[in-house]
């Protein structure tokens, strides 16, 4: 008899290829470095001007945010110059491929893809947020059965949900226990479920690297501007740790696993230092006469804010058994909150040439206020348009960052030079790149002049567009792949190796997977 095949998707979320490498080589991350030793590696890199809040979404549609909408955790509403809170999982056009699987009989247990939504006729499991950085929806489950038996057995992870805050260091210290302790708890549920389920996909995805990434970066990293208070309160490398535990979690997976089964090991995207111009934007795009200046005064941060740091840095000291009962009056003070934290805009998006639009931070993303696309368009689709975007992409590029003479931008991307599809208009028109190699306070250029402010937000740690994978199973020789793979890849290759063909999908099976002899046809373009 034939057995059946079966694909373990396990990932590291916002997991550093180069962290990974270096600890690794030390002997800390005997688990990764198994399957390095012995699989097909292959790097990734993101995709152009997206890569951060379209990664998750794109790797589960297989499809870019042009096709599927979500490129970011806030997007303006096109026709209007509102933006609108973007819960992935509400807002992608297109399936989820473990439902496209659930269609042709394979059984899916789903742990925690990032930016998923409950599949309500998943032919298998899942659960959405138990353990998340990025928190749409709270802890959800396909059964309130599976929830129930899961907050009964494992309790509530110690850290889900946007957990920024300002700590001092030693709350920073046991912030990062506590993430040791939830990657702990996901590779014990992990292996319960990877024994138990009957199960043809598995998949879970480790997200406390995300969140550590964040916040511990300046504990981690010696030349950062703030590593000398870890320094001088004696907190050593708590990010490590983070990583260790998450290996740990890891190895508990793969001990479980036969030798039948393929194993996809992605570290999606990295991190490293937060040190670009984002914040400064508004500014920029004022001084170069492109955006209008606001009617109001920009306010300083106020209670608002100190209410929603002290929100979060109580949760997670209240014990786990009792976040489950009050998670969802914490849900909805804090959207209430995020909603008065939201500050007044720097610049009055109708009246100018262009406007800032949210792409997250590690890169930017700015709007055309186009003729016949916005209310009060200024600039006319064709010539104009091309003529615009051209001369104000000379005009980033040649921004300096005064301190170290530096440019603060490394590429600018037309978004219909990268990006094609059904929700295009959805996206910016121009997504920028920023440099982060130092701190920003000071830039100049010829058509600025200068721009000054201060980035006071609690992240140290900011994205990073390249990342690692690992494959290994029957059949799938050890190597390396030399070109890059893109996050749309995943899904085609994951449905293929299972016996099943995507339906309208930008994204194609990676090849190099597999040997002639078991060559396969590419999943459908969509």
């Amino acid at each position: 008899m034939t057995k059946r095949k079966k694909v373990a998707f396990i990932s590291i979320c916002s997991g550093d290829k180069d962290l990974i490498a270096k600890w690794v080589a030390s002997g800390d991350l005997p688990n990764i470095e198994g399957l390095l030793q012995t699989g097909l590696i292959g790097e990734t890199t993101g995709l152009p001007g997206v890569y951060v809040g379209a990664h998750w979404p794109s790797f589960i549609t297989a499809c870019t945010p042009a096709t599927n909408r979500v490129h970011s955790w806030e997007q303006l509403k096109p026709g209007t110059y509102d933006n609108y809170r973007c819960k992935a999982g509400d807002h992608m056009q297109k399936p989820q491929f473990w439902e496209v699987l659930s269609e042709a009989g394979v059984r899916s247990c789903v742990l925690d893809i990032p930016h998923s939504r409950i599949s309500p006729d998943i032919n298998g499991l899942q659960t959405v947020e138990w353990g998340a950085h990025d928190a749409a929806y709270g802890f959800r489950a396909s059964s309130n059965a599976l929830r129930q038996e899961i907050v009964s057995q494992y309790g509530l992870h110690p850290v889900s949900g946007n957990s920024d805050a300002d700590r001092p260091i030693h709350e920073l210290d046991r912030f990062a226990d506590e993430l040791v302790r939830g990657a702990r708890m996901k590779g014990e549920l992990s292996e319960d479920f990877v024994l138990r389920e009957n199960w043809d996909f598995f998949a879970q995805v480790f997200t406390e690297a995300h969140c550590g990434g964040h916040l511990l970066w300046h504990l981690h990293d010696p030349d950062h501007i703030r590593h000398p208070e870890a320094v001088e309160a004696g907190v050593g490398d708590r990010l490590k740790d983070v990583y260790v535990a998450i290996d740990e979690g890891i190895g508990r997976i793969l001990d479980r696993l036969d030798e039948d089964t393929t194993v996809i090991f992605l570290a999606n995207h990295g991190i490293g230092p937060k040190y670009n111009a984002d914040f400064l934007l508004p500014d920029i795009l004022i001084a170069l006469g492109v955006a209008a200046p606001a009617d109001i005064p920009v306010e300083e941060p106020g209670a608002i804010d100190h209410v929603d740091d002290f929100i979060t840095k109580a949760w997670q000291q209240l014990p786990v058994s009792f976040r489950d009962s009050v998670q969802p009056l914490r849900d909805r003070i804090r959207g209430a909150i995020h909603t008065e934290k939201t500050p007044p805009p720097k610049i009055k998006p109708s009246e100018g040439k262009c406007f800032f639009v949210r792409n997250n931070t590690a890169h930017a993303g700015i709007r055309v206020n186009l003729v016949g696309r916005e209310p009060n368009g200024q600039i006319r689709p064709g010539a104009e348009y091309d003529a615009f975007l051209e001369e104000l992409t000379s005009d980033l590029k040649g921004i300096i960052n005064l301190d170290t003479g530096r440019a603060i931008v490394s590429n600018v991307y037309r978004c219909d030079d990268v990006y094609d599809g059904p929700e295009r208009d959805h996206l910016p028109d121009l997504f920028v790149d920023w440099t982060n190699d130092a701190p920003i306070e000071n830039l100049c250029s010829n058509k600025i002049g200068h721009v000054s402010g201060s980035y006071n937000y609690c992240r140290t740690g900011e994205h990073r567009p390249d990342g690692l994978f690992v494959v290994k199973g029957p059949g799938v020789a050890a190597g390396r792949i030399e070109r890059k793979v893109t996050c749309i890849e995943f899904a085609p290759t994951i449905a293929t190796l299972l016996g099943v063909e995507l339906p309208d999908v930008e994204g194609t099976v990676i090849q190099e997977l597999f040997t002639e002899s078991q060559a396969v046809p590419r999943a459908k373009a969509g």
